[in-house]
């Protein structure tokens, strides 16, 4: 990676000139590079790329898709300088016993495809530039892939960096059975009871049965709800009954104070009536 390393500066200057012509930007490269782990005022980039790997003792090569590239990245507008920090995650050889992590190595068009998404990302976190259309160009596998990928033998995955590791998770989580379903018939087995039981066992248990027998006897029967629902019913009706009454007095009141004023009115026409013929 470190011989590589060159290629990928080169190819990142001439972008990035190519946008930004008065600042300066370096890439350097950082192992010790964490996801989401970011100092004040740094952005973050990763992407899941297409690379092949070689086995340093047995000589074996396989590719993958999800090779795990980290960049970090800072911009100070003032000095019109920028940094970029980058991670490529390794990968090691499923066949050999110990195996060492390997270093993915990357074709020429992939690193360029690689660093086009970088710069687009600069342009957009950096410069706020979100006008344009900025869709991530994914890398060229040159070779059919089959199978999953190897999260076992996966630094990024082993690390809990690989965003494939939280997919396939989520996929066993939706097809593997429940554990807490699993435990729950545990629980309902092991609290099963034997069927060999002590004599000191059984006597309990007919003890208890026993004494709710006579708890049985002794027990009220039925009919004090049935007495229970005949004082409610006795309550309502008198409930009732009070209120027909309150109503009849009430309509009565108005009949007798309609026929009081009446009265009143026909005694004032009649004395001035009275008093009219008197003079």
């Amino acid at each position: 990676m470190d011989q590589e390393m060159e290629v990928w500066q080169q190819e990142f200057q001439e972008l990035i000139q190519a946008e930004k012509p008065w600042d300066q930007w370096t890439l350097k490269l950082d192992r010790r590079l964490t996801p989401n782990l970011l100092q004040p005022y740094w952005k973050q980039h990763q992407q899941s790329v297409f690379a092949r790997f070689q086995c340093s003792r047995c000589s074996r090569s396989w590719a993958s898709a999800q090779v795990q590239v980290l960049f970090h990245m800072h911009w100070n507008k003032r000095t019109s300088m920028g940094q970029v920090k980058m991670r490529v995650f390794a990968q090691r050889c499923r066949k050999c016993s110990q195996p060492s992590f390997e270093i993915p190595e990357f074709t020429e068009e992939n690193i360029s495809r690689i660093l086009n998404n970088l710069v687009s990302k600069i342009l957009k976190e950096c410069y706020g530039e979100r006008f344009k259309s900025m869709e991530e160009i994914p890398t060229i596998k040159d070779c059919p892939l089959k199978g999953a990928h190897d999260s076992d033998n996966c630094e990024a995955c082993l690390r809990g960096f690989c965003a494939r590791r939280g997919l396939d998770l989520a996929t066993q989580s939706r097809t593997s059975p429940s554990f807490f379903s699993t435990s729950s018939s545990e629980e309902i087995s092991s609290s099963t009871p034997s069927p060999t039981r002590s004599s000191t066992t059984e006597d309990s248990v007919t003890g208890n049965t026993q004494m709710k027998k006579e708890e049985a006897l002794h027990r009220p029967r039925a009919n004090s709800n049935h007495q229970g629902q005949s004082i409610i019913q006795v309550s309502t009706l008198g409930e009732d009954l009070y209120s027909h009454i309150a109503q009849n007095l009430t309509h009565r009141n108005v009949v007798v104070c309609c026929c009081a004023i009446i009265v009143l009115i026909l005694i004032v026409v009649v004395v001035v009536i009275a008093v009219k013929l008197t003079n």
